[in-house]
């Protein structure tokens, strides 16, 4: 597949550039629940390289988005301070490659383990602050008209309303079993909601520990766009902040900095206010999206449609996690 594809993509860049390449190296990145991911370098007849990155759609999906949403929303942050890869091209259809696919520039650095503490040592402090600095950004940034418009719909109902509903109705199709603890939060969030928000921006919908890229002490890039939105920015903050992430130092979100440190860099960055309340249900959402996303994971490698490993993996440790953070956030609330 991976030389087939190769000899495509390097007909269809020299068309694109008018220029000849050869090719370097042409390298599948595994792990993205989404999107197939290749690393291409591409040299031309003057000796110039290029470092490209290629997404392509793939037909077995735990997230099941458009192309074009995750082209969008890398498009709303070009030459921003929230710092994303350039683009150079995307189609919807398949006639390039026989599916949708995305192409950009790649990024220079390398992306943390979100479940190993110390991955960035000794660079804690410079990435922590810069980490929940560019979410603030994400948070402020007003979204061009255009954009905006092509992410705009089920506005008509409350933003924790559309999320909640839309993930609920993902462990419904998906479940293969009975979780009551999971049912008792889905039940706490629909009987508990948040205010509504007046603040509408770009929501990233997976920020988080190895979303990102750093090199030395600073980051380079944000990716993983799939699942961007319009919503509340307290929806991201929750997620970035969840225990999952830095499991084994959770008073340290994505074993960065402290938690109230995180909180302030945020505030100042943003221009927002944190209600705390409103974040409390925000990171219980968190545990419910996440357990969403391993049920799915887990639905997946059962029905065979896809068997990769990592999916049985996301069912089994990552689920156990958000079951006891949603098992702990309840049990503090009687």
């Amino acid at each position: 597949m991976s030389q087939k594809l190769s000899k495509s993509f390097l007909s269809y860049y020299s068309n694109l550039s008018k220029k000849e390449f050869s090719l370097l190296s042409f390298e599948r990145i595994f792990g993205g629940a989404s999107r197939e991911t290749y690393k291409i370098r591409l040299k031309d007849s003057l000796g110039s390289e290029e470092r490209l990155i290629l997404r392509l759609s793939q037909e077995s999906s735990l997230i099941e988005t458009e192309q074009r949403i995750e082209y969008l929303a890398y498009s709303a942050f070009q030459k921003s301070n929230v710092p994303v890869p350039i683009l150079i091209d995307m189609s919807e259809d398949d006639s390039t490659f026989n599916v949708p696919f995305m192409l950009m520039r790649e990024l220079n650095g390398e992306a943390a383990n979100p479940f190993t503490p110390n991955s960035y040592s000794p660079y804690e402090q410079d990435i922590g602050i810069q980490f929940w600095s560019i979410l603030g950004e994400i948070a402020k940034k007003r979204i061009d008209n255009e954009i905006f418009k092509a992410f705009a719909k089920d506005l008509d109902k409350p933003f924790w309303k559309t999320e909640l509903d839309k993930w609920v109705k993902v462990i419904e199709e998906d479940s293969i079993g009975v979780e009551p603890i999971l049912d008792a939060g889905i039940r706490y969030l629909y009987k508990y909601p948040p205010k509504e928000s007046n603040n509408i921006c770009m929501v990233h919908g997976d920020y988080r520990s190895g979303n990102f890229l750093y090199f030395k002490n600073k980051i380079t890039g944000i990716l993983d766009w799939e699942m961007a939105h319009l919503g509340d920015p307290l929806e991201d903050l929750g997620w970035a902040l969840s225990p999952i992430w830095s499991w084994q130092d959770r008073d340290r979100p994505a074993y960065l900095i402290p938690r109230d440190e995180a909180l302030d860099v945020w505030e100042n960055s943003s221009a927002h206010k944190v209600d705390k309340k409103d974040l409390e249900w925000w990171e219980l959402f968190a545990a419910i999206k996440g357990m969403a996303i391993w049920i799915s994971a887990g639905n997946e490698f059962k029905s065979g449609k896809n068997i990769d490993p990592i999916n049985l993996f996301s069912a089994w440790i990552p689920g156990d996690i958000h079951l006891e953070i949603i098992l702990n956030t309840l049990e503090s609330k009687i």
